[in-house]
């Protein structure tokens, strides 16, 4: 499904003072597939996730998805892309404060599609990540953490992705949430989601079928 060919990235133009974070990554990446990235604090698992969803043109290589080559957009057909092919889960949420879980839900899509469509689909997204119907008025300080990720991710399930990629996406749960926002995503990837995730808790990477360490720019496959 993805493709990553011969992938590098750095910052700084001076030879002496410029840092290399990325260096010649091939990666294939199957439809279906739950893979976990871990790595050091800097070590560039960031700087990945902005160049897997186009958000970031890489200095050399190519990443494609289903053979098209994102590297060869424009900002514009980047942009449409994400919308259209990727789902993001932050670990902040990033729910606005003053909307309900409905609206929060919608709001990516509020100029692309019928009220009546969009309202539709954001409840079948929040049933699907375990949201009851008594919690879709509320708003975000009235929800537990693990009930504000779960709406999370319900919008970005929205316009159905073919890629779901989460940064630290448990890293402000305690572990009871953990497990609950896990098994979300998991029951997500039997249903054929693809999904990436970054993460610096171990204990989560069981939930995954495939790990990846990000070490000296270079991916290591880790056995867990």
């Amino acid at each position: 499904m993805i493709e990553i060919k011969n992938l590098s990235h750095g910052y700084g133009n001076n030879k002496e003072t410029r840092i290399e974070i990325l260096h010649e990554i091939d990666l294939k990446i199957e439809k279906g597939e739950f893979i976990a990235i871990i790595g050091h604090s800097g070590s560039g698992k960031t700087t990945f996730l902005n160049i897997l969803s186009g958000i970031l043109n890489p200095e050399s290589g190519s990443i494609c998805y289903e053979e098209q080559n994102i590297t060869n957009f424009s900002a514009n057909e980047q942009s449409r892309f994400r919308k259209d092919k990727i789902g993001f889960i932050f670990q902040d949420f990033k729910l606005i404060p003053y909307y309900t879980v409905l609206d929060n839900v919608m709001i990516p899509y509020l100029h692309d599609k019928k009220k009546s469509e969009l309202l539709a689909e954001a409840k079948e997204k929040l049933a699907l990540v375990g949201i009851d119907e008594k919690r879709f008025k509320h708003i975000p300080k009235k929800l537990s953490g693990g009930e504000k990720q779960r709406v999370a991710i319900a919008r970005a399930l929205m316009g159905t992705p073919q890629v779901l990629i989460c940064d630290e996406p448990t890293g402000n749960l305690d572990i009871n949430n953990r497990n609950i926002v896990m098994e979300v995503l998991t029951h997500l990837q039997q249903q054929g989601q693809t999904i990436i995730l970054v993460t610096h808790d171990l204990e989560i990477t069981q939930y995954c079928n495939r790990v990846l360490k990000l070490k000296e720019g270079r991916f290591v496959s880790v056995t867990t």
